[in-house]
């Protein structure tokens, strides 16, 4: 009994060897595809944007129309280095953060300070009644969650999407004060984002440059099966929260179009491809299921469009319930 026993240990024991080296040999043996950072590079300003925060901005929900003006004014020089980073293409140093992760979870709790003082920005504009510079504010922001993002690691493209999160509650709140004309000023920056946002295999792909970095520097295979086992589960929720703020933005983006259309016909489109080209570039595709945005005309000329979300499952525009798996389906909170 004892021999049989220590046989199967051995097996076991070769087999598992076996398993390590061939996912070693896979990992190792991806291609980097590392990118040449641009200089200027648009995330240095943002790292630089963030270190020169003042006060908290995350408490701007909160704050009177002198305590924002004071917050916006006393972070003026943030604001600017923010938007000449916006202006320049972006990318990620990974090997920089590679070799300090601290250094790295100080950079991403800057740049969610900058889009957190973006949406106090766009509060105080709404409280200006000044709509359209709000949008922008809070579009700016959804474009720092996503140039930030570029060339990062998982855990970048988690604070990019808390970024894009934020202008994207914002600015559904906005969009029925804003005008046709400001509609369109909108939608182009909506659409400019986009059809360049950072996609899910540019995340992994970065998430795989910092695997073979660990593997390299510690050379126990069995921490580093056990730590890529926890994982995976994280890595679903990721992506899922990568492609909920994707939704909301494309929705925003339909939001939009049929708001221009109403507004200029005084009816609703039969579909969203009446809606193309003159109100919107193409359909907004849904990221769960890689087809159209549900919509669905109601009565008194207001609307529903929404997306499956990632059960895949139409449920009649029913909002997606907090917990996880995810059940029911996402939607724009604006209202009419």
């Amino acid at each position: 009994m004892g021999k049989t026993y220590r046989k199967l240990l051995i097996r076991l024991g070769v087999l598992l060897a076996i398993a390590v080296v061939a996912l070693l040999a896979v990992v190792l043996g991806l291609p980097s595809n590392r990118q040449r950072l641009p200089n200027p590079n648009g995330y240095d300003e943002f790292v630089k944007a963030g270190q020169q925060v003042i006060d908290s901005p995350g408490r701007y929900p909160d704050l009177d129309h002198k305590e924002l003006e004071a917050l916006v004014s006393d972070n003026a020089e943030a604001l600017r280095l923010l938007r000449v980073g916006l202006d320049e293409k972006c990318l990620m140093p990974v090997d920089s953060a590679l070799s300090n992760m601290n250094e790295l979870m100080s950079q991403m709790s800057g740049m969610k300070s900058l889009a957190q003082l973006l949406a106090a920005e766009g509060r105080l504009h709404e409280m200006d009644n000044q709509p359209v510079e709000a949008a922008r504010s809070y579009t700016d922001a959804m474009r720092l969650g996503n140039e930030m993002s570029r060339g990062g690691l998982l855990i970048t493209r988690l604070v990019g999407v808390a970024c894009e999160a934020i202008g994207c509650q914002r600015l559904a709140k906005v969009l029925p004060r804003l005008s046709r004309e400001e509609s369109c000023i909108v939608m182009a920056d909506l659409q400019a984002i986009d059809t360049t946002h950072v996609t899910w295999a540019e995340v992994i792909q970065a998430e795989r440059s910092c695997t073979r970095y660990h593997i390299m520097h510690n050379l126990n295979p069995v921490e580093w099966a056990v730590g890529w086992w926890n994982t995976r589960q994280s890595v679903q929720k990721a992506e899922f929260r990568n492609k909920s703020v994707l939704a909301h933005e494309r929705l925003l983006m339909a939001d939009l179009a049929l708001r221009c259309y109403k507004s200029e016909r005084q009816n609703l489109p039969a579909r969203l491809e009446d809606l193309v080209p003159k109100y919107i570039s193409k359909v907004p595709q849904d990221p769960f299921s890689q087809g159209p945005m549900v919509y669905r005309p109601q009565a008194g000329a207001t609307w529903l469009v929404y997306s499956v979300g990632p059960d895949g499952v139409d449920d009649g525009g029913r909002p997606a319930a907090k917990g996880w798996p995810v059940k029911g389906d996402i939607r724009v909170d604006s209202t009419w």
